[in-house]
């Protein structure tokens, strides 16, 4: 759904522990991540304001958690 919106150029995913070599390659000017992260602490924060971006840490408009999902439709929740 994020990937269909006009404003969005990528949405991808990462198989490492964190995404900074995929953010560090891909050099976004808006890096965004869910609101229980701190703008400051979001990985790849300091690099992307370091070329000029943005980093915004978004509110949850519904509690909602990829992994709380994915364990109720894998029957294990």
């Amino acid at each position: 759904m994020i990937a269909a919106l006009a404003a969005v150029d990528l949405v991808t995913w990462f198989d490492e522990d964190t995404p900074l070599a995929l953010i560090l390659a891909s050099r976004p000017e808006v890096l965004v991540k869910g609101g229980d992260w701190k703008a400051a602490d979001i990985v790849g924060a300091a690099e992307v304001k370091g070329w000029g971006g943005s980093v915004h840490s978004i509110a949850f408009e519904f509690e909602r958690s990829t992994t709380t999902t994915l364990t109720r439709i894998r029957g294990a929740g």
